[in-house]
């Protein structure tokens, strides 16, 4: 009887031992699947780091990855550089080829505040980070960023919210907080979220203007928030946060701008984007003429779209209009009667503007990167903005969409 107490006794302590040694092997409680945040801030120069205290964005590259420029593509303005981001295609080939389109077959027009146009899928080519996500069975959650609004491929993010500019920047970091609490069946896996203050204040008022300053202090404020909100959570060693920016910014006046109607008529064409690009659609027999005319303004150069440089891959899609311009570098492009209003104060005049050609150190924005899937500690040289979309579908295990970006240089950033 004693022997088989003690069998039993050392059964009981041997079944212990077992569920020990397997407890000290199981995943923590709360481990994280790859997770990333993607945050964009508008208009923030790669050089802005030093322009002002940084301490959450220099900490951030400290413990991740920090490249020496990010490079946009043509033409350097938000709503084409964030899709690019996202789906890793040039502008000219996945539709959104500036800020403000022409289809010609169907004669709409596409502009950020044309609400209806934004959140029709027609616009939007190619398969953007969060519907690659939501093909791989992976919950997303958009606090902003451009094509987010729109089902795209009959895809939309499983939490999104309307863009709204006056929305403070602390409630959108409370909103991805928020996200985050959600249990792990509910929680996004990929979060997208947007700031505008700094580009805001660099058109307003230039980029080496105190306002800008300010602005930079302000989004690294968020990135603070947001860091010391996944501490809280003991979740920042398991999160992949990525800072990213669109383009960068020149400064600007009144006194450098080329007038359009100096060289053209106003009837001869359909001003499809203006500033400092130009994209016409000349009226039926002008368009010759018009570039001919164009070819004569300084400061300014003037390309037939199938002529536009190799380099921009700007030449494919039929929304890019005939003609195509940008001023040089710090130029403006205007119409007489704008020019009038803002010599005349009846216009606010932009110190800041960004669109030039990406050949620019003035148009490269910001890539840093910190997480558990990336390099630590490490900087690399600017690339081109075509090249993150592969990375993030590698940190989150899918399989990406056909793009333009070299899986090879996502690696670089990777560990």
């Amino acid at each position: 009887m004693r022997r088989f107490v003690w069998l039993l006794i050392l059964i009981a302590a041997f079944g212990s031992w077992l569920g020990v040694s397997a407890a000290q092997n199981a995943p923590a409680a709360g481990v994280l699947e790859p997770t990333v945040i993607l945050v964009s801030f508008d208009g923030f120069r790669w050089d802005y780091v030093d322009k002002a205290p940084t301490p959450n964005l220099r900490g951030l590259a400290a413990r991740g990855v920090r490249a020496e420029g990010l490079i946009p593509s043509f033409p350097s303005k938000t709503f084409p550089n964030h899709y690019t981001i996202a789906t890793g295609l040039y502008p000219g080939h996945h539709g959104i080829v500036a800020n403000n389109i022409l289809d010609q077959p169907t004669g709409r027009r596409f502009a950020s505040a044309i609400v209806k146009e934004v959140r029709d899928p027609m616009w939007w080519g190619g398969e953007p980070i969060w519907v690659t996500a939501q093909r791989g069975g992976l919950l997303s959650g958009a606090m902003f960023w451009p094509g987010t609004e729109a089902p795209i491929q009959g895809v939309i993010s499983k939490y999104w919210t309307p863009y709204d500019s006056s929305r403070p920047g602390a409630d959108r970091v409370n909103q991805v907080l928020q996200w985050m609490d959600l249990p792990d069946a509910e929680r996004p896996r990929l979060i997208t979220v947007y700031f505008d203050d700094v580009d805001t204040a660099g058109h307003a008022e230039g980029p080496d203007s105190p306002e800008v300053r300010d602005a930079i202090t302000r989004v690294d404020g968020y990135i603070g928030d947001l860091v010391a909100g996944l501490e809280r959570r003991r979740l920042l060693d398991q999160v992949n946060l990525v800072v990213a920016s669109d383009h960068g910014m020149a400064f600007t006046d009144s006194r450098h701008v080329v007038v359009v109607d100096d060289y053209i008529s106003l009837d001869d064409v359909d001003i499809v984007d203006i500033n400092p690009t130009l994209a016409l659609v000349p009226k039926a027999g002008r368009e010759d003429a018009v570039y001919r005319s164009l070819s004569r303004a300084r400061k300014f150069k003037v390309y037939r779209r199938a002529n536009t440089p190799e380099r921009w891959h700007y030449r494919d899609h039929p929304r890019i209009p005939p003609i195509i311009g940008v001023a040089d570098e710090g130029w403006q492009v205007m119409r007489r009667e704008t020019l009038e209003q803002v010599r005349a104060g009846k216009r606010h005049e932009d110190h800041g503007v960004h669109g030039y050609d990406p050949q620019f150190k003035s148009m490269r924005g910001i890539f840093i990167a910190a997480g558990p899937a990336f390099k630590q500690g490490t900087t690399v040289p600017a690339f081109q903005n075509i090249h993150i979309y592969n990375a993030l579908a590698q940190v989150l295990g899918v399989t990406p969409a056909p793009n333009d970006g070299d899986p090879a240089i996502a690696r670089t950033l990777l560990r």
